[in-house]
């Protein structure tokens, strides 16, 4: 337990995590584990993650937990962060551009790993990832020490977003609502990846056609819409009851 920071807040930044654990459930890119994290609107040096145990379905702004990034020990007393929040200790330590990371384990981009296949792009919904594909980590073990987090870290670098073999992924972004929409959108990507090696060799999405569509469909207004229609839907699904 750490006394001496002091996270902003709780209200607010409990229900912005809530809502996008139960969006990223209802869009099926989570499942019973995984988590969302955001940095703190006033300190960025805490962080705030749901629990470990809180249901990802059922979160609720009490489920969320703040941490002190440079030591990763929880502020005040209350649930843990999940075993994994070296993960995102570790990324905020260094990339200042990161406000919110999402960690979770959708099926097609874990079936690309299994087979080797980098994560690429072949849509021009969201092109975020590198030409070449998401950087990949060779291990398939839980990231639940700092020497793992660092290394995944250092591994994702720049990127957006980074495949961990046979595990699941890691995306980042400025703000909640990239993160989360990256996550969304990697996972149709992956669908689509998945489907058309099975009819033949992709044409992957590259040069100056991915620099244009990077400028033209990654701005903060297709961020909003992308967002603005999963809650909607997951609202109408009933995946958001009892959030305001």
């Amino acid at each position: 337990m750490l006394e001496t920071t002091v996270a902003s807040d709780p209200a607010r930044h409990g229900d912005i995590i809530a809502r996008a654990v139960r969006i990223c459930y209802a869009s099926g890119v989570m499942d019973m584990n995984g988590h969302v994290s955001v940095r703190d609107s006033a300190d960025p040096n805490v962080m705030w993650i749901n629990s470990r145990k809180a249901s990802r379905s059922t979160l609720t702004a009490a489920d969320v937990v703040p941490l002190d990034i440079a030591s990763g020990r929880r502020i005040g007393a209350g649930d843990e962060a999940p075993s994994e929040y070296h993960i995102h200790t570790e990324i905020y330590k260094r990339r200042s551009d990161v406000g919110s990371i999402v960690h979770s384990h959708p099926e097609h981009i874990l079936a690309l790993s299994i087979v080797g296949q980098p994560l690429r792009h072949v849509t021009c919904v969201n092109p975020f990832l590198p030409e070449t594909g998401a950087p990949a980590f060779d291990s398939a073990v839980l990231i639940n020490t700092q020497a793992r987090g660092i290394a995944v870290a250092e591994q994702l670098g720049a990127a957006g977003a980074i495949v961990l073999r046979q595990h699941g992924t890691i995306v980042v972004g400025a703000t909640v609502e990239e993160s989360v929409v990256r996550m969304i959108t990697a996972e149709l990507n992956a669908k689509l990846q998945v489907e058309a090696l099975q009819i033949g060799t992709p044409r992957y999405i590259a040069g100056e056609e991915l620099a244009v569509l990077a400028r033209e469909n990654t701005s903060a207004i297709i961020i909003r819409k992308f967002w603005h229609f999963h809650e909607k839907t997951a609202r109408a699904m009933g995946a958001l009851d009892g959030l305001g």
